[in-house]
């Protein structure tokens, strides 16, 4: 991370917050791994997958947002293949920062969450990335085959959802 790059995060209030996380995203991780760094995120993010197992796509997307990989979107199903778009100020800016932002744990964390919802193998890649507009687009692409990894998660990572009267509530006590 350059001058530049950090000035730019420490000035804009959502990537604030997220300074450690980019310093070590896309900072630090690229230079230990070097030409293997794409190949290892993709396999952490189904490791990731296989520790917080999820249900639904829409427990998927709500993962990616609360957990700030950015705005996850299912755009659509079709055969064997699942498209999404990854977007939202945190990919924007890195896109937009670094000159090969890494979005290959998001990958490997989608397709393996596939593979659990459906009961099927799956894998997935960027497609494209924009970075005029800020997004990423990604694909899921689906075997017949059941999973025969044998490392099932031992449960469901339940999402929470948080309620929206408790906001409101503390709004009003603010």
């Amino acid at each position: 991370m350059d001058n530049e790059v950090y000035k730019s995060f420490i000035n804009d209030d959502t990537m604030k917050s997220l300074l450690g996380q980019e310093l070590i995203r896309d900072s630090l991780i690229p230079e230990i791994l070097g030409k293997d760094a794409h190949e290892i995120s993709y396999w952490a993010g189904k490791h990731l997958a296989r520790n917080h197992r999820l249900a639904t796509y829409e427990d998927l997307e709500t993962f990616f947002k609360q957990f700030k990989f950015g705005d996850l979107k299912l755009l659509k199903r079709s055969g064997n293949q699942i498209s999404w778009r990854l977007s939202g100020e945190i990919v924007a800016q890195r896109l937009k920062s670094f000159e090969d932002p890494d979005f290959y744990l998001e990958s490997g964390f989608i397709a393996q969450s596939c593979q659990y919802i459906l009961n099927q193998q799956a894998e997935a890649e960027l497609e494209k990335s924009n970075v005029n507009k800020g997004f990423v687009l990604l694909s899921t692409y689906l075997s017949p085959d059941k999973p025969a990894d044998g490392q099932e998660a031992s449960s469901i990572f339940e999402i929470v959802e948080p309620d929206k009267n408790d906001d409101a509530d503390q709004n009003k006590t603010n």
